[in-house]
């Protein structure tokens, strides 16, 4: 009984230190990585909602659908929005052919006024398209008066415009060192 203890805490010491030799940079394996810059304030980015990408938190997009254009291909894998009061909306990325988008995520009842995604898309393209708002509300059905005291049968939602107030678009630094190229010969 004794020698299976040994032999098995022998085996657990064994492969404790084969993984400690082979992952002398473990720290650099397992290190957090870091952001890149938004990708949404590069040069050459178009979007339907300027307000939504200017890198201003006091201007607002009251757009329900919102695409942001990159100038190229880019590995997202964070999107942050900004907002007063977004309820439920659905992320997209392009897929490269007119009308050929992917959802994301799509969010229900959402309360946090900073959203953070973190994905793991490559594309030119997001969109966002944002189905209700706080401060929306359904009324009817029933009947409504209106100022001049007419009446209205009534079945509907009202709504209230999104506030965007930025939407950012990251990726991750690449960290990796490259080796440098040798100018002398080998042999």
């Amino acid at each position: 009984m004794f020698m299976k203890y040994v032999k098995a805490n022998y085996w657990l010491l064994i492969l404790i230190l084969l993984f400690s030799a082979g992952c002398a940079n473990f720290e650099k394996v397992f290190a957090p990585q870091q952001l890149s810059e938004n990708y949404a304030l590069m040069p050459g980015v178009e979007c339907d909602a300027p307000e939504a990408v200017d890198g201003d938190l006091n201007t607002v997009s009251n757009n329900t659908r919102i695409v942001i254009s990159l100038p190229e291909k880019k590995s997202i894998r964070r999107i942050v929005i900004y907002n007063t009061n977004i309820a439920n909306f659905i992320l997209y990325e392009y897929k490269g052919k007119e009308g050929d988008w992917k959802i994301i995520n799509s969010f229900k009842g959402n309360k946090q006024p900073k959203i953070v995604v973190n994905t793991q898309v490559v594309t030119d393209k997001i969109r966002i398209f944002i189905s209700d708002t706080h401060g929306s509300r359904f009324v009817g059905p029933g009947i409504v008066r209106d100022e001049n005291k007419i009446i209205h049968k009534v079945d509907a939602q009202l709504d209230a415009l999104p506030e965007i107030q930025e939407i950012e678009l990251y990726g991750f630094v690449d960290t990796v060192e490259k080796p440098e190229k040798s100018k002398k010969p080998i042999f």
